[in-house]
């Protein structure tokens, strides 16, 4: 790889932080992230199929979606379905 590539991180959207059972417990993690990417992409100024990787991290999966969690919320988000993506899920 003799080609270098300058990394650039967006920026950062985070959801709005709810309660257990709260007004946020219908809203699937997976569409609250496609909210916060369309909103990163937004706010960056830059347009979608400009973005090379997407980077999601959580930590616990709650519906079978959750584990492509960084895929949905490219797609969904606006980006082009060829944007490479990564979910970390990390416990402690």
């Amino acid at each position: 790889m003799s080609e270098k590539r300058e990394v650039v991180v967006l920026s950062g959207v985070r959801t709005a932080i709810g309660t257990f059972g709260g007004t946020l417990k219908d809203t699937p993690p997976t569409e609250l992230a496609a909210l916060v990417t369309r909103e990163a992409v937004a706010r960056a100024g830059v347009q979608p199929d400009e973005i090379g990787h997407v980077v999601f991290g959580h930590v616990i999966n709650t519906e079978p979606h959750d584990m492509y969690m960084a895929r949905y919320a490219a797609v969904r988000g606006g980006l082009p379905v060829e944007t490479p993506a990564l979910t970390l899920n990390r416990l402690c």
